[in-house]
């Protein structure tokens, strides 16, 4: 049996990240696990600091675990520690040690990258809508340095998924950055 393949979406508020997560799991017949931070804060409320993060990062990955202990050979992550990374800096101006640890230990991550061209839709849980873009570069930024496989999905509706879905044939069969 092949490895667990391990596809994150990743990228700023709004970008489509929930939504292409679970329509690439239904057409590749996969695992989906949603953004754990949303549930958290769905139920506990918007309200957070460090620590608050931190717990939710904690709980994040064994979520996540979860879920993959359930998958057959893909699984679709709506987000992983990378984002955690991101919004802890954005955040509070600096990242966590159990964090960066965390992202150490997913390193056969790869990723699809969203960019910003969706409209923004209003939702509670989010907080920055003029900075999309200069979020999307974060994200990029992560996955580049970190040297994980990655593609960027642009596009909208049926036209982001079908670019999704080749970009995720792509790295599955080539492991290569961008």
């Amino acid at each position: 049996m092949d490895a667990l393949k391990k596809t994150v979406l990743s990228g700023p508020e709004s970008s489509g990240k929930s939504w292409l997560s679970e329509k690439l799991a239904l057409h590749f017949k996969a695992e989906y696990i949603p953004e754990y931070a949303r549930i958290y804060l769905q139920k506990h409320g918007t309200s957070y600091d460090e620590d608050i993060v931190l717990q939710i990062a904690q709980e994040h990955q064994k979520f996540q675990q979860q879920g993959m202990a359930r998958a057959q050979n893909k699984v679709f992550l709506d987000t992983d520690m990378v984002n955690f990374r991101v919004w802890f800096w954005v955040a509070f101006g600096k990242t966590d040690p159990w964090i960066e640890k965390a992202i150490e230990e997913e390193s056969d991550h790869r990723y699809l990258v969203l960019y910003p061209d969706l409209p923004w839709e209003e939702d509670p849980l989010r907080e920055h809508p003029e900075e999309r873009q200069y979020l999307f570069e974060r994200h990029l930024s992560e996955v580049v340095s970190l040297g994980r496989p990655y593609r960027v999905i642009r596009g909208y509706g049926e036209q982001r998924l079908s670019n999704a879905i080749e970009a995720t044939m792509d790295l599955w069969s080539s492991p290569k950055a961008h």
